[in-house]
């Protein structure tokens, strides 16, 4: 699962090493620029593991400050073949769709370095299907065929990180972020039919979390 992730981004870093042979002094004042961003989240110390790719915009309203937007999508479908030739495989399909807005304070403009400080609200809706092992003829009836979750989050997001600017028009950031957030999951079970057999109701739940931390890396594309 690594090497498609870590082939792009080790072609960002090539293109942003390629922009520093030509690449003047930043300026002092990013207002008014526009960027595309592209970046993976859910990166660890020892490399990059589950994550969720993205792409957002970043519009500069200020010296200091800029709106920043995102779009995260991510899919894993996954097949567990049975040991009994008789009985069907289990299957799992899990995809996650996220949209944030917020705004990045930056400091030190004057640098190709800048750290920053932002904060701002996302959303994300995941949907979570599974059909179950059971026997090709026959399968006992009230046993679970299928279950399905759908789970809605809402929340704010803070987060800090350091961008560096290679040239004027590309740069390479990295960040950490906590989420505080209230999710609700509905899941539905589809038993096998049979003679009085009912079909269970959907089960309701929700949680409050904070401190679900990741970190990510984002490569900005800057336009005029």
């Amino acid at each position: 699962m690594r090497k498609p992730i870590i082939v792009p981004v080790a072609l960002v870093f090539l293109l942003c090493f390629i922009g520093i042979s030509s690449a003047e002094e930043i300026g002092t004042s990013h207002k008014g620029d526009k960027g595309i961003s592209f970046s993976v989240s859910g990166l660890s110390s020892v490399g990059i593991g589950l994550f969720e790719g993205g792409i957002g915009g970043k519009y500069w309203i200020s010296k200091k400050l800029a709106i920043i937007t995102s779009l995260g999508v991510s899919a894993q479908k996954t097949t567990q073949t049975s040991p009994y030739p008789d009985y069907t495989d289990t299957k799992t399909t899990y995809s996650r769709f996220s949209l944030f807005c917020g705004v990045e304070d930056h400091f030190f403009i004057k640098n190709k370095i800048s750290p920053y400080l932002g904060g701002g609200i996302r959303f994300s809706t995941s949907p979570w299907t599974r059909y179950y092992s059971l026997p090709v003829d026959d399968p006992h009836p009230t046993a679970t065929k299928k279950e399905k979750r759908s789970t809605k989050t809402f929340g704010i997001r803070g987060f800090c990180g350091i961008e560096y600017f290679f040239a004027d028009w590309v740069s390479v950031a990295g960040q950490y972020q906590i989420d505080y957030f209230y999710e609700k999951s509905t899941t539905k079970r589809t038993l096998v039919g049979g003679s009085g057999v009912t079909q269970p109701k959907e089960q309701k739940t929700t949680m409050t979390t904070l401190g679900l931390g990741t970190s990510s890396l984002m490569a900005t594309f800057y336009i005029w």
